[in-house]
């Protein structure tokens, strides 16, 4: 297992998919940081840092790039290949597991990190502290982070095609932007789940989203095994 993630990290590391996803990030995250200073006048840079670090606007990249980096594996046969060399189910999905949670954290941390950055180039970075409850959120968030790509991971293996994992993802995506997040936006359920991250640095609530987020990380892991081990590849 050990070599086939360090051969899929290899692949995730040198796609072209994902540098261009990260400087489009980086490139929205410069552009809000600047107009938080010019539209409305804000000089704390912590402000873009709690208000965006929870933001799930770039959902979609997460899901565009998850569907593609395991789908691709199907289209081209590699996946075939790897069980046709004696390579167990549950170490394909595992070597693509951490590329897949690589990805979605660097695509977070470029939009975050760079509206910090040019926010603080403009007024300076004195008012930016991080204190333990900020770390706190972090890991919660990362949970959360980690549980939404499970989700991402379980449709392309359900879907074992490219172009039915971007199109199901892809609506996942939409859906999770634009119809939970409005409808059921003040629903408790939703408010604790992964698929709204944490915006709170509250111990009491970090520590019940965080529960929530590892056991839908081990139901989902768990659901894209044992449909993915019953699939005739």
């Amino acid at each position: 297992m050990i070599n086939q993630i360090k051969v899929e990290t290899f692949k995730f590391a040198r796609s072209v998919f994902f540098w261009l996803a990260i400087l489009f990030n980086i490139g929205v995250g410069i552009y809000s940081g600047v107009r938080l200073n010019i539209d409305r006048h804000v000089t704390d840079t912590m402000m873009p840092f709690n208000e965006y670090l929870p933001d799930l606007s770039f959902v979609f990249m997460f899901a565009l790039f998850t569907s593609w980096f395991i789908g691709s594996a199907f289209s081209n046969r590699t996946i075939q290949h790897e069980i046709s060399s004696g390579h167990s189910r549950f170490s394909i999905i595992m070597s693509r597991f951490l590329p897949v949670i690589i990805s979605g954290v660097l695509f977070q941390t470029a939009f975050v990190g760079s509206s910090v950055v040019s926010l603080g180039i403009g007024v300076g970075f004195d008012s930016f502290a991080l204190t333990s409850d900020h770390f706190l959120w972090i890991g919660t968030i990362l949970l959360q982070l980690i549980a939404l790509e499970c989700m991402f991971i379980f449709i392309s293996f359900l879907s074992c095609n490219l172009y039915v994992g971007l199109i199901a993802s892809t609506i996942s995506a939409f859906s999770l932007i634009n119809i939970f997040r409005n409808i059921f936006k003040d629903a408790r359920w939703y408010q604790v789940s992964f698929l709204h991250f944490a915006e709170t640095t509250n111990h009491a609530e970090l520590m019940k989203c965080s529960i929530v987020a590892v056991i839908s990380i081990i139901v989902l892991t768990a659901f894209t095994y044992i449909v993915f081990r019953k699939r005739e590849i």
